[in-house]
């Protein structure tokens, strides 16, 4: 007699879902596309700022899994997931040549990097808040996100089309 082993479907806990896509975030700061892109972009290039989202929990919020330590059976890449984009940094740009810096910038990459340590020191309150808008999650668990992401705003694509023309074709 067969076995039969069905897969378990993951759930994503829903605030790991971005309610606005990066994508439709920067014509709303079209003004302020520098600041906007130094966190979007340039903020996990800083030393400082991407150790302290990495600190943020010995554990994947997508899966509830250990992130990868001496006992692990997987070693898992861990990304760093952006729940919202709707943040401006304040901060000034780091010098090119920065110890904070934590990798260069690669093929097109927003090239700036922002000095989250002076952010810190200066703004704690406002830092902390940047540093909540991010996660650390595991590779698989990053695509599961934006999977799911993408359910529902075509899910939401649908829905509003629906409702608009449900409206134009009253009489």
């Amino acid at each position: 007699m067969k076995k039969l082993f069905f897969k378990k479907k993951k759930h994503i806990p829903l605030f790991l879902v971005p309610k606005v896509r990066k994508r439709h975030v920067l014509p709303i700061y079209k003004d302020h596309e520098t600041p906007w892109k130094l966190f979007a972009e340039g903020a996990l290039r800083n030393r400082l700022f991407h150790d302290d989202v990495m600190d943020r929990g010995k554990k994947c919020l997508a899966c509830n899994r250990r992130f990868n330590n001496d006992k692990a059976a997987v070693s898992s890449k861990i990304d760093k997931h952006h729940h919202c984009y709707l943040r401006l940094c304040i901060g000034n740009i780091l010098p090119e040549d920065s110890d904070d810096i934590y990798r260069p910038n690669k093929n097109g990459e927003f090239p700036h990097v922002p000095d989250c340590r002076q952010c810190k020191a200066d703004n704690p309150e406002y830092y902390e808040g940047s540093i909540k808008k991010i996660f650390p999650v595991h590779h698989q668990c990053h695509e599961d996100i934006h999977e799911v992401e993408k359910y529902r705003f075509i899910k939401l694509g649908k829905k509003i089309w629906a409702d608009f023309l449900s409206v134009t074709t009253r009489h």
